[in-house]
């Protein structure tokens, strides 16, 4: 192969472009994971988990230092929604129907409860998101 007039081994040419790959991929690959996964969906102006309908905004237990992952599933055809909780910073994109939003979240330190809503229907899709201490393993 030759590469500005000079002649390169095609090997080195084909090290070069992994290194670049591998370069590229490391933010990816050192991502950290979710402890867990809560998935939500927006339907008949109410929250529920993602499997059970029985339960309309539902409370969420966190614990302190997990990071967890929120998905929204917007199932309501005609209306936008988001999930908020302003007091751990955190919001998704407002969603059309069948839109799916996110976001992650390591769980302060400061057990309690705090407001979730979907911003726009706040005075009726609204929840709590209880934080409770750091739990010590087991001895």
């Amino acid at each position: 192969m030759s590469i500005m007039g000079r002649r390169v081994p095609g090997t080195a040419v084909a090290l070069v472009a992994l290194a670049v790959l591998v370069v590229a991929l490391i933010p990816v690959m050192t991502q950290a994971r979710p402890d867990r996964e809560i998935h939500l969906v927006a339907r008949g102006m109410a929250f529920y988990l993602e499997g059970e309908p029985s339960v309309a905004n539902p409370t969420l237990e966190l614990a302190a230092g997990e990071r967890v992952r929120i998905v929204l599933l917007n199932d309501e055809q005609g209306m936008v929604h988001d999930f908020a909780v302003s007091a751990l910073s955190v919001e998704t994109d407002r969603l059309a129907w069948r839109q799916r939003g996110e976001v992650t979240l390591v769980v302060p330190d400061r057990p309690g409860s705090y407001e979730y809503v979907c911003s726009p229907h706040r005075l009726l899709m609204r929840g709590v998101v209880r934080i409770a201490p750091h739990r010590s393993p087991p001895s």
